[in-house]
């Protein structure tokens, strides 16, 4: 069969080994073909408060911060329709007893600073917070730990937060290339994220369609339309956050980084449970 193979070769005629890589590739044709005729679909407005948004951003930068983590980020996002746990501020251990009874339990606890974002390294976050005296407790602990190892951090006071149980979590993200600009990233998350490495990527601006067509590629998809029983997720709140990171960095280049990490989704809505964004630094005149 070499020779006849060589012919086919010669005239740019596709020779396959297996029937298998054949059928691929005449699939990869038919998708390529389906894309080529779709349609373009408009890249319909978000909900968004952008001057709301555009107000905080400056103050942030006329700060010189270019990296804020969970407080700062969440009021950003939050005008563009994402939706986060009810929170309070504590300042004193008191204080965060009466926020716990008030909330209501199972609680998380976090520090809350602008010069730490990752709480976990400095001993600033607690779990499952089920007492007012376990609140006292973790407020007294979680400010020591941050005391001892970054002294000079500025401590707000400790956030706490309703625990969120169920639904699937997914991680949004935004990452900036030099030449394609922004990049809307997908995933589910957790050890998904960090494990399996399954994520899909878009151009920004993305629209619902593509923000769909991201959720299908990842190999884990099945797990958020519900698998071995299990009820399937808010799809349409996920294509919401998708584009909702979309507009906000098409709204504001000057953000270069962006991670929502938990989103968690449930059967209806989703609740974004930690968030961080980059800016460009701005060149000095």
């Amino acid at each position: 069969m070499r020779e006849s193979i060589e012919r086919l070769k010669v005239h740019a005629i596709p020779c396959f080994s297996y029937p298998e890589i054949a059928v691929t590739a005449f699939k990869r044709l038919l998708d390529f073909n389906t894309w080529k005729h779709r349609g373009e679909e408009a890249i319909l407005p978000h909900v968004r408060n952008k001057e709301k948004a555009d107000t905080l951003i400056n103050s942030i930068l006329r700060a010189g911060r270019y990296e804020v983590g969970e407080d700062a980020a969440m009021e950003i996002l939050s005008h563009y329709g994402f939706t986060f746990p009810e929170k309070a501020l504590a300042h004193t251990a008191r204080e965060a007893s009466a926020i716990a009874e008030r909330i209501g339990f199972p609680l998380v606890m976090k520090i809350s600073s602008p010069d730490i974002l990752h709480k976990t390294d400095v001993g600033g976050v607690k779990l499952n917070i089920n007492s007012e005296m376990a609140a006292e407790d973790a407020f007294l602990e979680i400010t020591s730990n941050v005391r001892r190892l970054m002294p000079d951090a500025f401590i707000n006071g400790v956030m706490l937060y309703e625990m969120i149980s169920g639904g699937k979590e997914v991680i949004l993200g935004v990452t900036y290339d030099r030449t394609f600009g922004h990049m809307i990233m997908f995933g589910l998350g957790g050890i998904y994220v960090e494990v399996l490495k399954d994520v899909s990527f878009r151009i920004a601006p993305v629209s619902r369609r593509e923000a769909s067509s991201m959720i299908n590629e990842i190999r884990t998809s099945a797990l958020l339309k519900g698998s071995r029983g299990e009820k399937p997720v808010d799809i349409e709140s996920i294509i919401d956050g998708i584009v909702g990171v979309s507009s906000i960095v098409t709204d504001f280049p000057v953000i270069h980084e962006l991670d929502i990490n938990p989103l968690v989704v449930m059967q209806k809505g989703a609740l974004a449970l930690d968030a961080r964004i980059i800016f460009e630094r701005q060149k000095s005149s």
